[in-house]
């Protein structure tokens, strides 16, 4: 018994921990419209989207029977392996899920709940029935298979659905409006937010009212009977109220509309994705009541419990919504996975998160061939008034920070459409996949907004490509791995179980270690592009830091390759590799944002910008060079190739410490902008390049007389041609800010 109540207790406990881990990578489904269009403070957001999970969760009760019978048959288990199923989805459930998170990938946890259970079930089911001495079973007696294909089908369909609706209604609503909103919205502005609130209040009111513990039969059965008085009125009276707010307080419409539809979407999402994160651990506390009442032993009593209408206790929820409003307001994973879908739906042009791949290339090629085909027949009054109607206004903003990702009609539809497509399915009970939702109908809104244009398309395709892959991994991971840990605990009982929590506990902390130094590396690239306008000494400043920031990252790298390659240390070199990728990652980064960086720069100040722009591209020259020294030294040595020796060793130690003191030697007067020691430093980088000319002499010599190897001539001729390059770019770098403080 008591073995068993600890078991309930960390699944609990593990609720806890997916809720939070739930919600991260969910927090993008109801927040980026509204974080996007820039309809509030993000405060005011979140205040809006923590009211709507709240009130959400007192309605998912009945979703709560996915968890307990939806998909595998408990009549088939015994408590004690209902159990090992239960543990196993947990522990699958919160480490997967966070792994997406630190990779900012919106996935599902409809998807993962589901075939966590299939995994988890099945291999439970055949161990079970290999243990009868029954072989293997059917799996008709283990799986609930018409209700898994079922609920497997409506979640699929859901992704080509929501980017058909998504698409459809906002290019019809994108004809009648326009980009110019402000005009179009005095003409119908508050009929379409009294239709907007009217739709959002049938979707989730009524459809959602079955569901709910804080409404009697009675109550449901008098709005259910009342429903198109309900609607006439709403749409009257809500059309009605916007009018007056618009003429009395010139209150925006969509403002109102999006900021409800936060609400309903948020509410939506609680309601039909809690089960995701509490419904294993409420089935596995219910289970044990049962088990505890009945008096049977654990691998006796069958859990035909599960298959009987259950009400969660209100309580449970309550406390689940309060859980999942802390993770909003406190969790910056949520953030990272928000990023992912506001920047795949932004309007304009900038940085783009995912490279182009063959299949992005491909499909943007075709849908460019489509599109100049369909302009050639259709008219050219009809043409010509649809480019009208889909023309960009251009709004200037005083930053960034400032610049809304889409309007606020594209939020309100995106909105819209998910919290009504998901209320649906929570009234018929079918768990669709909030994410697969929300995500799709974003990329057909963004579609029919024309936001894919020809300079972003093949990144945008490239990215939803991406995401939609991890989708389809993530239901294979989860039911490999669900299985597997099924196995592993049904092998070794409570021993496995408790092993597997600690390993699971240890990916969790370490994976919020990793991401926290990356948000503090992402912070400090973040304020180099900071949104407000620059002076031309803001400017170099900071071009100053960045600059010497490289220069000291490239003598840092360039050092410890030769040092190691010379003691043949191959543990150093692999670091090295690491660091050299990890800044290479970083300067791609940087590369997208130069133009951005320059625009900050006051107009007039062309010095400036070309300072920052050339100064840059030698870095770039740096850090290939320092590539190329890293991977031909690691190179040599992982393939257990002899070191350099003799009198190279001794040129190339003199090399690297000459190399390393003239480096400094230029940061320091970069940074304090002093460049008196000119002479010095001159004399220094031409006694350094006499250096090297003369050692890459010799080695041609040497090659010529039959004394040196090819590995080890190619080798020392690389690094020899790689150091130079480093010098005259450092000098180069040297001399741009040099002629810049002589300026007047």
């Amino acid at each position: 018994m008591e073995a068993y109540q600890i078991l309930v207790v960390v699944l609990l406990a593990t609720a806890c921990v997916d809720l939070i881990v739930g919600v991260s990578n969910d927090a993008v489904n109801f927040l980026n419209s509204a974080i996007g269009s820039k309809a509030g403070s993000f405060r005011t957001i979140l205040i809006v989207a923590s009211l709507g999970v709240l009130v959400g969760s007192t309605f998912s009760s009945g979703m709560m029977e996915v968890a307990r019978n939806g998909l595998f048959n408990p009549s088939f288990f015994t408590f004690e392996k209902v159990m090992i199923i239960f543990m196993a989805v947990m522990l699958t459930d919160i480490v997967l899920l966070d792994v997406y998170n630190s990779l900012g990938l919106p996935t599902s946890t409809t998807v993962s709940l589901v075939f966590e259970i299939l995994g988890a079930a099945s291999a439970t089911g055949i161990l079970l029935s290999l243990d009868r001495a029954a072989g293997l079973p059917n799996m008709d007696e283990v799986i609930n298979m018409s209700s898994a294909i079922t609920i497997i089908s409506g979640i699929f369909l859901s992704v080509l659905l929501s980017f058909v609706f998504g698409s459809t209604i906002q290019h019809v609503l994108r004809i009648i409006f326009s980009f110019d909103l402000d005009k179009s919205l005095k003409k119908y502005g508050a009929i379409f937010s009294g239709v907007a609130i009217s739709t959002i209040i049938y979707f989730l009111l009524i459809k959602g009212a079955k569901g709910s513990v804080l409404l009697t039969d009675g109550q449901v059965k008098w709005i259910i009977a009342n429903t198109q008085n309900i609607l006439i009125g709403s749409v009257v009276f809500f059309s009605i109220l916007v009018q007056v707010l618009m003429w009395w307080i010139k209150i925006h419409p969509l403002k109102m509309v999006v900021l409800l539809g936060t609400f309903s979407l948020a509410m939506a999402f609680a309601a039909n994705d809690l089960v995701n994160f509490i419904g294993v651990p409420v089935a596995g506390l219910l289970s044990f009541q049962a088990w505890q009442a009945s008096g049977l032993a654990a691998n006796e009593m069958t859990m035909d419990i599960l298959k009987q209408q259950i009400v969660t206790p209100y309580y449970l929820l309550l406390i689940s919504g309060f859980i999942m409003i802390v993770t909003l307001w406190t969790n910056a994973k949520s953030r990272k996975v928000t990023e992912t879908e506001v920047s795949l739906g932004r309007q304009d042009e900038g940085e783009e998160l995912f490279k182009a791949n063959f299949i992005s290339r491909a499909i943007v090629g075709s849908g460019v061939k489509i599109g100049n085909l369909i302009e050639s027949v259709v008219p050219t009054n009809i043409s010509t008034f649809m480019s009208q109607r889909f023309a960009q206004l251009t709004t200037k903003y005083r930053s960034d920070r400032e610049t809304p990702s889409f309007d606020l009609l594209r939020a309100s539809v995106n909105l819209l459409v998910s919290s009504m497509l998901i209320a649906y399915g929570t009234s018929k009970k079918l768990p669709l996949s909030t994410t697969f939702v929300t995500f799709m109908v974003a990329m057909g809104t963004s579609f029919a907004d024309m936001a894919w244009g020809r300079e972003s398309a093949v990144y945008r395709v490239a990215g939803v490509v991406n995401v939609i892959t991890s989708w389809l991994i993530t239901a294979v991971v989860a039911f490999i791995s669900s299985a597997l840990m099924a196995l592993i605990i049904y092998q070794s009982g409570f021993i496995g179980f408790f092993a597997l929590a600690a390993i699971a506990l240890f990916f969790l902390i370490r994976s919020h270690v990793v991401f926290n130094r990356k948000q503090a590396e992402e912070k400090v690239l973040k304020q180099t592009f900071a949104d407000e306008e620059l002076d031309v000494h803001q400017m170099i400043e900071e071009s100053k830091s960045s600059t010497v920031k490289n220069l000291k990252s490239v003598r840092k790298i360039t050092q410890h390759c030769l040092k190691a390659l010379m003691k043949g240390d191959r543990e150093t070199l692999l670091k090295s590799k690491e660091e050299v990728e990890k800044l290479k990652t970083q300067n791609e980064k940087l590369h997208s944002k130069i133009i951005k960086y320059v625009r900050r720069v006051k107009k007039g100040h062309l010095a400036a910008g070309r300072l920052y722009i050339l100064v840059f591209d030698l870095i770039q020259d740096l850090y290939q060079s320092a590539n190329l020294i890293s991977d031909v030294s690691t190179n040599h040595i992982i393939n257990h190739h002899s070191v350099p020796k003799g009198d190279f060793q001794k040129v190339l130690d003199e090399v690297e410490k000459e190399l390393s003191l003239y480096i400094d030697k230029v940061t320091d007067s970069i940074q304090h902008m002093n460049f008196k020691e000119g002479k010095e430093l001159e004399d220094h980088r031409v006694k350094l390049n006499g250096l090297i000319q003369k050692s890459l002499d010799h080695q041609i010599q040497k090659i010529q007389q039959d004394e040196l190897g090819n590995r080890m001539g190619l080798l020392q001729i690389r690094l020899l041609l790689e150091t130079k390059d480093i010098l005259a770019g450092v000098h180069e770098i040297r001399m741009l800010y040099s002629e810049f403080a002589a300026q007047p």
